[in-house]
């Protein structure tokens, strides 16, 4: 049977079309693996994603709505909860709230003062100090014992030892966008 320009094309459509739609959603769906930055307090993934009921209790009891939660359509991360540094800060609030509210203890309360969420970093060409008027903005904001930001003459340098990622420092940054940026988290 021969086929003409028109049946060849249109043959070819729905395959490119499926191709396209894996690409696509390759991308969308992440890893099984892949780390995120749960509430201070959460359990090995596994054991979370077994606990968590889903049931937005720590998002209701952080004071900072610092809290979100995975679309209805991210698969088994349906409506869990999640911790966005760079859109809303956590200053670990004493006796975590969130952690003491979660009844399945997918999140328990830590025997710190503070979790580590990540780390930060700046971008030196969008932070002020490094582009000439002085700033300071990040200075003073830490949560930790000893700060995890220092300044060297006018200029903040990140102490990766001490930064826990809480996104204080962020959310103070008078830049747009911030001349400071949570690290992606990697597989420890």
């Amino acid at each position: 049977m021969k086929t003409g320009r028109r049946g060849w094309l249109f043959g070819m459509v729905p395959s490119v079309a499926e191709v396209v739609v894996e690409a696509v959603e390759e991308r969308l769906i992440p890893p099984p693996a892949r780390p995120r930055r749960r509430p201070p307090g959460a359990v090995a993934e596994a054991s979370f994603l077994a606990l968590c009921t889903r049931c937005d209790a720590c998002v209701d009891a952080c004071p900072h709505d610092a809290i979100f939660t995975y679309v209805k359509t991210a698969g088994e991360l349906a409506r869990t909860p999640v911790m966005k540094p760079e859109r809303r800060a956590c200053p670990m609030c004493e006796g975590f709230p969130c952690a003491a509210a979660c009844e399945p203890r997918a999140l328990v309360v830590p025997r710190t003062r503070t979790v580590r969420l990540g780390t930060v970093r700046i971008v030196e060409d969008r932070c002020f100090t490094f582009l000439g008027p002085e700033c300071g903005a990040c200075g003073g904001l830490c949560p930790t014992a000893k700060p995890a930001i220092r300044f060297i003459g006018s200029q903040p340098r990140v102490v990766v030892e001490e930064c826990v990622g809480c996104g204080l420092c962020i959310e103070a940054c008078p830049t747009l966008p911030a001349a400071i940026e949570i690290l992606p988290l990697v597989e420890d």
